[in-house]
């Protein structure tokens, strides 16, 4: 009966130093997954990186370019109805929107499906574009599929990304926050929004 005991009592603490040694492996795994998120760079078009020429279709079968953004500057929001991180900011893109469609900066909206639904996409399209409040505005809305031309252009690499554009073509933010977004009215700053 001793003997069973101490085969108990060994085997328990080597349970416990085994567990011991599993929760600091989890905790070393973390730490590392972390470092590599903060030192992967992004992939997406950075800040001062020139926006190359696209040519793309509206929903109204118009052509858009580089050279309508240049004009005055612009934003560019990619969006997806099939987006959770779209839905829950739309309060905040709504703002945005409105905000940039008051100044003479031209907007840009970019719809795509994230998971096919043929059946679905045209009516979560208009739902969005409503909810979105630019239907009968001068916003510009392109439609297209996942990894599209515009995606492509701007290296679009999460849903909702928000670019502003200034007039030389070249990147002034990027965020894939809207509330982060710097304003597009004279006189106020032009910061970075984090990615």
């Amino acid at each position: 009966m001793p003997v069973v005991v101490a085969v108990l009592v060994v085997l328990t603490i080597l349970t416990l130093l085994n567990l011991l040694l599993i929760f600091g492996v989890i905790r070393k795994l973390r730490e590392h997954t972390e470092e590599l998120a903060r030192a992967r760079p992004p992939v997406t078009l950075a800040v001062g990186a020139q926006v190359p020429d696209f040519t793309a279709s509206t929903a109204d079968g118009d052509a858009v370019s580089l050279a309508s953004l240049r004009a005055s500057g612009g934003l560019v929001a990619f969006l997806a109805p099939d987006c959770s991180g779209c839905q829950e900011q739309l309060p905040d893109v709504r703002s945005a929107l409105a905000e940039a469609l008051d100044t003479p900066a031209a907007v840009l909206v970019v719809l795509t499906r994230l998971r096919p639904a043929p059946e679905r996409e045209e009516s979560e399209r208009a739902e969005l574009v409503a909810a979105l409040g630019v239907a009968d505005s001068r916003a510009t809305i392109v439609h297209e599929p996942l990894d599209g031309t515009l995606q492509s252009s701007f290296q679009v690499a999460a849903f909702p990304t928000f670019y502003l554009i200034d007039a030389d073509g070249r990147v002034s933010a990027v965020s894939n926050s809207a509330a982060q977004l710097p304003g597009l009215s004279p006189g106020r700053d032009v910061v970075t929004a984090g990615r």
